[in-house]
């Protein structure tokens, strides 16, 4: 690494230089605090008895102790004037929360398996922090349960909610201590890297969200690190967000720098094929506030930090939290039409027909930049899961049958948090104990159907290929709908109803169905079509949905 580049903002690889090292014997430690008179480094290693470290004309604190060892920890002391106050290393790789100390962690694994760089088609959002919860299990055996489900459910990505180390449990990982920590809360870092290999190995692409805007403003964090606004803004009103958290300052170069360096460590030593930053609109406005205006700093660096994580062969994904259509780089953003599903499947069956010109509109402008589904914030929002969500009681089953068919006949990637493929009936709670391969609280039917619908969508370019074409046909009915997908000379047929109301529908087509939400084998009613010559009727029952190939 060059110091003056990081000084500059330009550094993307302070964590090589930054940090805890191996050497021939013990470790280097080096820490930026250009305003510090003195640092001092207690540990295990020093029985906790303060060092001096040396400092240099940049700024950069540093000491080797031999007596250092993996799964020692240790604080670094700043001294300014007469006051000191005890800090985490920012680069520190594993931090012991509760005791506000980093930690030396093994770095001696080699990945066996090469990353996958391509854009992603079906992901898996998951939270490790409920199957964690889960005191029976390993973590190497949690991470294999992952995986399993992700294979049996056509899943091509995993999406890894922040796993960077955090003090809050509420927060779910946002808000991290430092942006280069795995949490300990999730297993340790040798067993993660497995993982990732493993799924590698499994062709499954790893994905991790990466919280750049704010941080935990806790004393011991990056606050003040060195008596200046390092990290952080010095403006009162700007220093904290809605959350009460901590606000990156990347108008400074070392934050620059830091995050930076923050993404390219996640790309390569957790060997992973993109990053995911949510709630982008806390970035590009000022306190996340359409109304104070565009932050232009934060629009310039995301960009810089898109065009970066491309040009390394992987991902940007990205959410926000409203509209908003500035082309920052990402490689593909949540689509926030999806919302308005849910919207529509809350709402009692004779009012749907309202939403025709949404409907409409995400069948004919499909985009395969553009990720539909549902992530956590729709199974935490509201106190209710997707599931939860959706009109009546005793017709869920039919209804998410029709809207994940309705989801994978259109060529947009898709997105689902975990639990929501089965039915998952419970309030997502961070507390709760999330299994993927428990019974209870879960629609008997439903995931046999989310496996073989979204089996098709991968296997099938007709459906899935980003040059297939969609055409709206005319049909009669309310929330009625019926449109073709075609790729090269190949058709097929969708036909979806959303509403409570069974129709009866003369095909202008000769018909080989391929799927239908009422087969037997998914709970249905077993009332399914077969094969249908020019001139039949095409049966669709209340709330079900079928697709089938034209011959």
């Amino acid at each position: 690494m060059n110091t003056r580049d990081f000084l500059d903002g330009k550094s993307f690889d302070g964590y090589k230089f930054f940090g805890a090292h191996k050497k021939d014997k013990g470790y280097i430690f080096r820490v930026l605090a250009p305003n510090a008179d003195k640092v001092s480094i207690i540990g295990d290693f020093n029985d906790w008895q303060k060092q001096s470290m040396r400092k240099y004309s940049t700024g950069v604190f540093s000491i080797t102790i031999d007596e250092a060892k993996v799964g020692d920890t240790y604080q670094y002391v700043i001294s300014i004037g007469d006051k000191e106050v005890k800090k985490i290393d920012p680069f520190a790789k594993s931090i012991i929360y509760d005791e506000k100390a980093s930690q030396i962690v093994d770095d001696s694994y080699k990945y066996k398996y090469k990353s996958k760089k391509n854009l992603p088609n079906n992901i898996l959002q998951v939270y490790l922090g409920t199957l964690f919860n889960n005191k029976e299990k390993t973590a190497d055996e949690i991470y294999r349960d992952i995986i399993k489900h992700a294979k049996e459910n056509s899943y091509t990505s995993i999406l890894l909610m922040p796993i960077n180390e955090y003090q809050n449990y509420k927060s779910l990982g946002y808000s991290s201590l430092s942006l280069f920590s795995f949490s300990k809360r999730y297993g340790d870092i040798t067993s993660f890297r497995k993982f990732v290999d493993e799924c590698h190995k499994e062709k499954l692409q790893v994905i991790a969200e990466l919280d750049i805007s704010e941080f935990d403003p806790d004393e011991c964090g990056l606050s003040d690190f060195d008596g200046t606004d390092l990290y952080n803004y010095k403006y009162e009103d700007i220093h904290f967000n809605y959350y009460e958290q901590a606000n990156f300052d990347i108008s400074g170069p070392v934050s620059k720098s830091y995050i930076k360096s923050a993404v390219d460590y996640n790309l390569n030593d957790y060997n992973l094929d993109g990053i995911y930053f949510s709630s982008i609109e806390n970035s590009i406005y000022w306190q996340g506030d359409v109304a104070r205006g565009i932050n232009k700093n934060w629009v310039d660096f995301i960009k810089e930090i898109n065009d970066y994580i491309v040009s390394k062969g992987a991902v940007s994904l990205a959410s926000f939290n409203g509209i908003y259509n500035m082309d920052l780089g990402f490689s593909c953003v949540f689509d926030f039409k999806s919302k308005t599903l849910i919207n529509m499947l809350k709402d009692e069956p004779y009012k749907r027909d309202y939403y025709k010109n949404h409907i409409t509109d995400l069948i004919k402008n499909s985009d395969s930049n553009g990720i539909l589904g549902f992530s956590y914030v729709d199974s935490y929002q509201y106190e209710a899961n997707l599931a939860m969500k959706i009109y009546s009681d005793d017709k869920k089953l039919d209804q998410l049958k029709t809207l994940f068919l309705f989801l994978f006949s259109l060529k947009s990637p898709k997105i689902l948090f975990m639990g929501d493929d089965c039915g998952d009936l419970r309030t997502f709670s961070q507390y709760q104990i999330f299994n993927f391969y428990g019974k209870s609280d879960k629609i008997p039917g439903l995931n046999d159907f989310y496996r073989d619908i979204s089996k098709l969508y991968l296997d099938t370019d007709i459906l899935s290929h980003p040059l297939s074409k969609t055409e709206l046909l005319d049909v009669e009915g309310y929330s009625l709908y019926a449109y073709k997908r075609t790729y090269k000379n190949k058709s097929y047929l969708v036909v979806v109803n959303f509403t409570d109301i069974d129709y009866q529908i003369e095909s202008s087509f000769n018909l080989d169905e391929l799927i239908n939400t009422q087969d037997l084998s998914y709970s249905g009613s077993g009332n399914i079509n077969g094969n249908i010559s020019k001139g039949d009727t095409i049966n669709i029952e209340a709330y079900s949905s079928a697709i089938f190939k034209i011959k």
